[in-house]
């Protein structure tokens, strides 16, 4: 099985359904547009852009995972350090790419600042508890990062680490580390916003 170098398995989220991500972002930026989508994996985000008229250039650091990306610019990198030299209308930073530690995120946040001003992120609910599932083992909550294992059909596995924001203050701060000011909830309940660099 392939798997990607954050240990996602491919062929799991080849099978995982959309979930309306494309018109959440159109809420928070009309198509036509150019958008940098970090971390695309599989493209299923990137196909519902497609869809919506978006010039999409979905960035991941696994091959394995852009192989599947269709009808889009795709680019083979750590997000880290990119930097293409250009301009996007706004850049996403969807699924787990808020949640992760503190200097991570501070360098994800650098990169969306060098080619938008525009940040639109997914993360999880602002006091989010983990639900008891089947599907889901927590093993802990220390310093409001989250640790466990989420489990697929077909018997794979995902262990994960996630930052919880107790309160929307340390969201804002977290993004205020990486220069960016929150700019407006597009869906409070799911965890997506809106994000403007903070000199503006």
């Amino acid at each position: 099985m392939s798997v990607a170098p954050d240990g996602s398995p491919v062929e799991v989220y080849l099978r995982l359904p959309e979930r309306g991500e494309g018109d959440l972002v159109a809420a928070a930026v009309r198509p036509p547009a150019s958008l940098l989508e970090l971390g695309s994996g599989v493209g299923r985000v990137t196909r519902q852009l497609v869809r919506l008229g978006y010039d999409v250039v979905a960035v991941d650091e696994s091959p394995e995972m852009l192989e599947h990306v269709r009808d889009a610019e795709t680019v083979c990198a750590r997000i880290e350090t990119l930097d293409l030299g250009r301009a996007f209308d706004a850049v996403l930073l969807l699924s787990n790419l808020f949640t992760v530690e503190d200097e991570q995120r501070r360098l994800f946040l650098e990169t969306a600042a060098r080619h938008s001003d525009l940040l639109v992120v997914e993360t999880l609910p602002v006091a989010w508890q983990p639900p008891e599932s089947e599907t889901l083992r927590i093993d802990g909550i220390e310093d409001g990062v989250v640790h466990g294992e989420v489990f697929y059909d077909g018997g794979e596995s995902h262990a994960f680490a996630m930052r919880v924001f107790a309160d929307e203050d340390e969201l804002v701060a977290a993004l205020a580390d990486g220069g960016w000011r929150f700019d407006c909830w597009i869906e409070r309940e799911r965890g997506w916003f809106r994000a403007v660099p903070a000199r503006s």
